[in-house]
């Protein structure tokens, strides 16, 4: 066998027991062309033959297209049992999303996906996750899986040079996936949903250069509505306040969320303007539906909307997105309410703009 020039990082965890194990490894296997693989192969299916496990082995340094796997993953995965190297751009699963053949079919999703991936193998993190629906063509349907992937070894610069990954399936369905990221009650994406589509989205933005905008509205005295008509009452309003919102954005590139409680959020992959169009059409919109206020005289239920847009650097974050919306949202409640106020960011301090619609 080859002299492996694979030396464990000293940023992981000690693999020398990896090496013991290895020394009463003897079971046969077919030939394999990679022999730096061979003996991480051999070790995994000693201590990983789990009963419905898949695990893969990827050497991203001399052959990163191609990944070794169980035959479970074979199995679960459709893959051709007879051989122990396949495609990782064809066949594996999770990299089959970056090139949209898993049945999401959402380019955002998938480069979700890739990026953790690269966040992976690059050091930035040390475990990546995820979830995600796999097509099963011989049924008609899609099966949900988790996935855990880690660097077994590392180079001194802590960049990845042998992945290892296991993926376990769910009990689950379309319909309990779909709940997961969508809100019960306004059908727009939940509060998880919109941490995770808000953290992808300022990543993508750091890396392409490109604008991110935050809009979030309030309801404007939402809870004196909700006291004097009930909660049932409450509820309906916020249900057409949520098709309003989703009326308004048709864009791909607007993400609507119910936020919290009557407070709901679009994230846009887009500049200030389009924020600016979106927060004083939704106002508008909302105030037109004249859902009558009886705290009010009956008068329209109204929304205070705050939203920020910029460029995002490396020390951006969604935390900080969502505090510089907040800000300007409390400044539009401050003025009355039914008012937008935007939060911009001019560099290097940040700064409001005096810009105020009612």
């Amino acid at each position: 066998m080859a002299q492996s020039k694979y030396k464990p990082s000293e940023t992981v965890a000690d693999n020398s027991h990896i090496y013991r194990r290895l020394l009463h490894v003897s079971t046969p296997l077919l030939m394999f062309p990679n022999k730096h693989i061979e003996k991480y192969y051999q070790l995994c299916e000693e201590t990983l033959s789990f009963s419905g496990f898949s695990w893969w082995i990827i050497d991203l340094e001399d052959d990163p297209d191609t990944f070794y796997c169980n035959r479970e993953m074979c199995k679960t995965f459709s893959l051709d049992p007879s051989i122990i190297q396949h495609s990782v751009r064809k066949n594996h699963p999770i990299a089959r999303d970056y090139y949209n053949n898993i049945s999401t079919k959402k380019s955002a999703q998938a480069q979700h996906f890739f990026d953790g991936y690269n966040q992976l193998k690059k050091g930035i993190i040390d475990e990546y996750c995820n979830r995600f629906p796999y097509s099963q063509s011989v049924i008609g349907e899609a099966s949900y899986f988790s996935s855990r992937v880690r660097a077994l070894l590392r180079d001194d610069a802590g960049k990845a040079r042998l992945l290892v990954g296991m993926i376990e399936p769910e009990l689950t369905s379309s319909e309990l996936y779909g709940r997961a990221t969508v809100d019960s009650l306004t059908k727009l994406k939940s509060r998880p949903e919109f941490d995770s589509q808000l953290s992808f989205l300022t990543n993508l933005a750091i890396r392409e250069k490109h604008n991110i905008s935050l809009v979030i509205c309030d309801v404007d005295d939402f809870k004196q509505y909700n006291d004097l008509l009930g909660h049932y009452a409450g509820d309906e309003c916020l249900v057409q306040i949520a098709q309003a919102i989703s009326d308004v954005c048709k864009r791909s590139s607007d993400i609507t969320c119910r936020y919290d409680k009557e407070k709901f959020a679009v994230i846009t992959y887009g500049n200030a303007h389009d924020a600016l169009f979106l927060a004083h059409t939704l106002r508008e919109r909302i105030c037109a539906m004249a859902i009558p206020h009886p705290a009010k005289n009956n008068a329209p239920m109204t929304v205070s909307v705050g939203y920020c847009s910029t460029i995002p650097d490396a020390n951006c974050t969604p935390r900080k997105l969502i505090e510089w919306a907040e800000t300007a949202l409390y400044r539009a409640q401050n003025n009355g309410g039914n008012a937008c106020a935007q939060f911009e960011v001019v560099e290097p301090k940040e700064r409001f703009v005096p810009a105020l619609f009612s």
